[in-house]
């Protein structure tokens, strides 16, 4: 991956649905150019996917949190599992310090929220957790 490739990644980053010709022309290459490294950057698995984020009008009344959560010690592979099955569960990050793993959450209400965090704490190899509501998210 060089330098262009890396430009690519971040236009696309910012607006996936941006028209190759735009993005030909901002990185200084023709347009099947950009198609090209487009379909190399996929092929190789450094694009996985396209997606979109939705805005406040989209996502109504959804309620975002983050979870910090301290294993007991053991083999943490079957937790993440039961994590990523969870309904809600948006993102699941490993992390050092004092707490093991981050869960990123999006639920519709306060109280499937209260529902989730009990689901997880009730995993027997958690220890601990801390949550916090997301307010803003400003980038």
């Amino acid at each position: 991956m060089d330098e262009t490739d890396r430009e690519l990644i971040r236009l696309l980053s910012l607006d996936a649905r941006r028209p190759a010709s735009e993005l030909a022309r901002d990185l200084g290459v023709s347009r099947p150019t950009v198609q090209n490294r487009i379909d190399k950057l996929k092929a190789s698995g450094a694009i996985t996917r396209f997606t979109i984020e939705l805005g406040d009008q989209a996502n109504g009344a959804l309620i975002d949190a983050l979870v910090l959560v301290k294993l007991k010690p053991g083999d943490s592979r079957s937790v993440v599992a039961q994590f990523a099955k969870l309904a809600g569960v948006e993102a699941i990050t490993s992390s050092n310090g004092a707490f093991d793993f981050i869960l990123e959450l999006r639920v519709s209400s306060l109280q499937n929220l209260d529902h989730l965090l009990v689901d997880i704490r009730r995993m027997p190899m958690v220890a601990d957790t801390n949550s916090s509501i997301r307010l803003n998210k400003f980038k």
